[in-house]
């Protein structure tokens, strides 16, 4: 049974010792066992293999100086969008005629031949707008237009007062009334 179990488990290697001091490398491959044959490596390729290795030296990475390096790109790339912004505004302005409104009515009827979708809605909000105004301008006439009438009333009531003493007397009695309703 012994060796059953002995079969079943497989060692493995312990992976913290591969790289200890006591650790040598294994010897180049001489190839397959099937060849004949088997070149050495000439002198070159065994001194190209350490400069490669020398190239990429591994030491600590100087992320302040990335993080300067990054920044200073990024402020020039935002410089030089702002200032292809200015020169599109600038461009945009020189080239653009300034609009200046039809003054006559010979203007106005060029205009609404020109773009006459366009006139049509202009027309529509200026009536929308003067319909408004004068919606506000009706409130505030008939307001005036109460005050006057109070004021003539109040005019005409103190004419009667000054000129009939007895007004306020007359003004209730339902006698009078009557009288003003036959006449």
């Amino acid at each position: 049974m012994s060796t059953a179990n002995e079969q079943m488990e497989e060692p493995t290697a312990n992976p913290y010792n591969s790289k200890k001091a006591w650790h040598t490398p294994d010897a180049p491959s001489r190839g397959k066992a099937d060849t004949l044959f088997f070149e050495e490596p000439s002198q070159a390729t065994r001194q190209a293999a350490p400069e490669q290795e020398e190239e990429a030296p591994k030491g600590r990475t100087n992320y302040k100086k990335r993080y300067d390096d990054l920044k200073k790109h990024y402020d020039q790339k935002i410089a030089s969008f702002k200032q292809k912004e200015l020169e599109l505004t600038a461009m945009a302005t020189e080239t653009q005629p300034a609009y200046a409104p039809p003054k006559s009515t010979e203007d106005l009827q060029n205009f609404r031949e020109q773009y006459p979708d366009l006139y049509e809605t202009v027309e529509t909000v200026a009536h929308l707008q003067s319909e408004q105004q004068m919606q506000a301008l009706k409130t505030k006439m008939s307001v005036l237009e109460e005050r006057e009438l109070n004021i003539q009333r109040k005019e005409a009531e103190s004419t009667l007062r000054s000129r009939h003493p007895d007004f306020e007397d007359i003004r209730g009695d339902e006698k009078f009334h009557e009288w003003a309703k036959e006449t």
